[in-house]
């Protein structure tokens, strides 16, 4: 599930910031990011893992993919992020502090590399869509 969160939060952070502009997802993007430099070569299948992760968000209605450019050799998206994703993305949570919202807490992980809220901030943005209590819009 940290995998899951860390890439979910970095992919949310970059569409937040490139919104409404469809954002070019490819392995190569995040796979620094997710897998530690020596496991590159293991039998965790990253490239499978992200067009995995890319089907769900779009699946739960948190993105569209605008075009799927995936073929024998890869998986590359133009994936943005649907009314549903924005509008929990532009959430403020109420149990953290400040008033940035989830989309500017994520962008601001992704150019930090501060990666101790990202699964709160994760939890928050997918929860939010089933229930909004503890979520101020």
């Amino acid at each position: 599930m940290e995998k899951f969160n860390l890439l979910v939060g970095l992919l949310f952070g970059k569409l937040y910031e490139e919104f409404p502009v469809a954002f070019r997802v490819t392995p190569e993007q995040f796979l620094e990011e997710i897998i530690e430099k020596e496991d590159y070569e293991g039998s965790f299948d990253f490239t499978e893992y992200l067009e995995s992760t890319v089907r769900w968000l779009e699946t739960a209605g948190y993105i569209w993919v605008s075009q799927d450019l995936s073929d024998d050799g890869g998986v590359e998206f133009d994936v943005v992020l649907s009314e549903n994703g924005l509008e929990t993305l532009r959430k403020a949570p109420k149990s953290l502090e400040g008033t940035a919202s989830i989309g500017e807490r994520l962008s601001n992980f992704g150019k930090s590399k501060a990666s101790d809220a990202v699964g709160t901030l994760v939890s928050l943005a997918i929860t939010s869509a089933v229930s909004s209590s503890g979520i101020a819009s």
